[in-house]
């Protein structure tokens, strides 16, 4: 039969284990590529955050799982460790769906980003407050990504002037890099490739992750089948042996309870 029982019991304990840990780690991943691409939503759009997000619900889903599947391997009941190894597969097909939904949004991004950062920076245009929240966040995708405008700073040739962002000054922000003293060098690199580069690059970074945990998590779904598999042949084997020992009992019966009692000796009459 190969591995015993217990080997496969161990085996997948282990595996829980490890299918925990895969989730810890899981759930710390997605939730800082969400924090990535959170940070400039409103220039690359929500729908780039939804495959993340999904890896993240399901890093907590598969804690739940590792948890059942501790109890379940323990408690050597067959259908519950079928079941276990069934939500195994519902959870790699889930993280395997958001690996391709990771890569198509990776495919369509661009325009995603031309349409959503060309709609915000008209409206950042035609703001004319310079501490309003639009004009803020402009300020500092174009010091983060050393870039003015969208595709350079032609765009502020309506408004007559170009933002002391684009040449490194603008509100303090500690994650920024210092600013410069003056404005002697003015960025000419538009604001709309960077962005696209950064959000395939952290796009990709979840496509890799989900495909990675989908990879190593199947792992389980063999280790899980193959001790119910285990359970049901030592059930068997059980089965067969007290059969064979009850048709044995029947096969040889003790004889010596059927014969009948030594009868005394006869003695002659005394007369």
């Amino acid at each position: 039969m190969g591995l015993s029982t217990n080997c496969w019991k161990y085996l997948v304990l282990t595996f829980n284990v490890l299918f925990a840990m895969s989730a810890v780690v899981l759930f710390g991943v997605s939730g800082f590529l969400i924090y990535r691409l959170f940070v400039y939503r409103h220039f690359i759009g929500v729908n780039a955050e939804y495959p993340a997000i999904l890896l993240l619900m399901m890093a907590i889903i598969t804690c739940s799982i590792a948890w059942i599947g501790w109890r379940t391997a323990k408690s050597m009941h067959q259908i519950h460790v079928i079941i276990t190894g069934i939500l195994i597969i519902l959870v790699v097909v889930i993280e395997f769906s958001c690996f391709v939904w990771a890569m198509v949004v990776w495919d369509n991004v661009e325009i995603d980003i031309k349409s959503t950062i060309m709609h915000y920076f008209e409206h950042a245009l035609q703001n004319t407050d310079s501490s309003s929240v639009d004009t803020i966040r402009w300020d500092r995708l174009q010091v983060k990504f050393e870039c003015c405008g969208v595709s350079g700073p032609s765009d502020y040739t309506s408004k007559g002037q170009v933002p002391f962002s684009c040449c490194g000054q603008g509100p303090l922000d500690a994650v920024h890099k210092p600013y410069a003293s003056d404005c002697s060098m003015l960025y000419q690199r538009g604001c709309g490739k960077p962005l696209y580069d950064y959000a395939r690059q952290q796009l990709l970074l979840v496509a890799m992750t989900a495909l990675a945990a989908s990879i190593l998590q199947s792992t389980g779904i063999f280790c899980t089948f193959f001790l119910a598999q285990a359970i049901k042949e030592k059930r068997r084997a059980s089965i067969r042996n007290s059969t064979s020992i009850r048709e044995a009992a029947f096969a040889n019966p003790d004889d010596s309870l059927l014969a009948s009692p030594t009868a005394p000796a006869p003695t002659l009459p005394k007369y």
